[in-house]
Parts: C-alpha cells; sequence; structure tokens
C-alpha cells in the first residue's frame, strides 16, 4: 500500500514536471530535467519496496535488520524522553538557524549533531559522513543545477555568497 502511494505521489509530480519541459539558456536538458530524474528515482524504489514487501516472509521473531523485535503493552504509552523531544527540534531549530545563517554555515554543524542524536556514536562516521554528504549536496546543487541554496541575512548572506564564489 505505501509503495503505491509513493508510486502514484512520483507518478503525479513527474505528469506535473512535462508544463516546464523546455530548454533553459544556460541548461539544454531544461528545468524538468532534475525533479524528473529523483521522482523517477522515486518510482524505482517504490516499486523495488512493492515488490519486497510482497514477497519477503519475514523471520518468526527476526526484525528487518535482525534485531529482536520488542513488543510494546498495549496498555501504556511509549515514553516521551528528552531525545525524543530533540530528534523533532533539532531540525526545527537548522531550519530557523539556515534562514539566519545561511545554509553552508549551519549544515556542516546539524548532520553531525543529528547523527550522534540518532546514534552514530563514531567519529570517523560522523565526519566522513557529514563531508561526504555535505560535498555531494554543494556539488549537485551549486555546481550542476545552480539552484541558489538559502544564504542568511546581513553578514552572513555576504560570507555565504563569497563561499558560494569558490565554487562556480
Amino acid at each position: 500500500m505505501e509503495a503505491a502511494l509513493w508510486l502514484i505521489f512520483a507518478a503525479i509530480g513527474v505528469g506535473m514536471t512535462f508544463d516546464f519541459m523546455g530548454p533553459l539558456p544556460n541548461f539544454k536538458l531544461g528545468a524538468a530535467f532534475w525533479p524528473q530524474v529523483i521522482l523517477v528515482g522515486i518510482m524505482v524504489v517504490a516499486i523495488i519496496h512493492g515488490a519486497v514487501t510482497y514477497f519477503y516472509e519475514p523471520l518468526d521473531d527476526i526484525g528487518e535488520a535482525g534485531f529482536q523485535r520488542q513488543e510494546l503493552p498495549n496498555d501504556e504509552p511509549p515514553a516521551v524522553t528528552a531525545k525524543l523531544v530533540a530528534i523533532f527540534v533539532v531540525p526545527l531549530v537548522y531550519v530557523l538557524a539556515m534562514h539566519k545563517l545561511g545554509f553552508f554555515l549551519v549544515t556542516p554543524i546539524f548532520l553531525p549533531l543529528y547523527m550522534y542524536l540518532m546514534g552514530v556514536r563514531k567519529i570517523r562516521t560522523l565526519i566522513s559522513v557529514t563531508a561526504g554528504l555535505y560535498s555531494a549536496i554543494i556539488f549537485l546543487f551549486v555546481v550542476l543545477v545552480f539552484t541558489p541554496l538559502p544564504q542568511g541575512a546581513g553578514y552572513f548572506h555576504s560570507l555565504n555568497g563569497q563561499f558560494i564564489g569558490l565554487f562556480q
């Protein structure tokens, strides 16, 4: 069911992108190219997810990741912990800080912080994943697609603009 909803969502998105298919002066493939690539990727993953869900037979007591499943008692709700609250609050703080300080300054702080919050404890993993993901985002949006990312306000706007100038 979930895979079907994602497939429908992506198909509608692809259908909507046909309205702006024309080439751009700086990008021959047109404005719809990258959204269509992402949406087709969502469709492929939805099809794979649907096939795996339909044909996969789970083991008796072992979850998908190989961990023992733990059932919560039906009569008591899950506890709200500081970690659970932080999982929802940290992304909101990230978005607010991105508006004031800019994407390029806030993201390298947010990524390792959120990964640590989610349970990643190895420093090497935190640094390598942050560097790789940050580099990939900059390469994709700044170098390939020329998409402006939030640059912040005031002095930070100028600082982020100089950072973008290094890559273009």
